[in-house]
C-alpha cells in the first residue's frame, strides 16, 4: 500500500447532502460534503469567541451547519464567504427535530481545483 492508499483510507466519505437529510448515516458519522455556503451568520459567545451557522447547499438539497468556536477559531474567515465551492469537514448530528453539520473543517475547491460536482 503507498501513501496515497493510505490517505484515502483516513478521509471521511463524501456524501450527499441528501443522504444526511435522508438519515442514510449514522448520528456522529464524520463525512466530507462538497456545496456552497448560504445563509452564514457569524456571532459571539459571551466568553468572546466567534461561530457560525447557516446552510450547506448541494444542488437542490441544504442542511442546517454549525461550527463550534474551536473549529471556527482554526478555519480561516474567507471560508464562510456564500455561494463559492466548498468542502466541509464535518460530523452529523441527528436529533427528533433536524439534522445538521458540525463543521470542523472548510476548504475552497476553486482553490484546489475540484467543484462540488467532482470527488477529492
Amino acid at each position: 500500500m503507498n501513501n496515497d492508499d493510505a490517505l484515502r483510507r483516513d478521509l471521511p466519505p463524501l456524501v450527499k447532502v441528501r443522504v444526511a437529510l435522508n438519515q442514510d448515516v449514522l448520528d456522529g458519522t464524520h463525512v466530507v460534503v462538497h456545496g456552497v455556503l448560504a445563509e452564514v451568520a457569524v456571532r459571539a459567545t459571551e466568553e468572546g469567541g466567534d461561530w457560525a451557522a447557516g446552510r450547506v447547499v448541494d444542488g437542490q438539497d441544504s442542511i442546517e451547519f454549525i461550527t463550534f468556536p474551536r473549529a471556527f477559531a482554526r478555519i480561516d474567515r474567507s471560508c464562510f464567504q456564500i455561494d463559492r465551492p466548498v468542502a466541509v469537514t464535518a460530523w452529523v448530528s441527528i436529533s427528533a427535530e433536524r439534522t445538521t453539520l458540525v463543521i470542523n473543517s472548510i476548504v475552497h475547491t476553486d482553490y484546489i481545483g475540484i467543484g462540488h460536482d467532482r470527488p477529492l
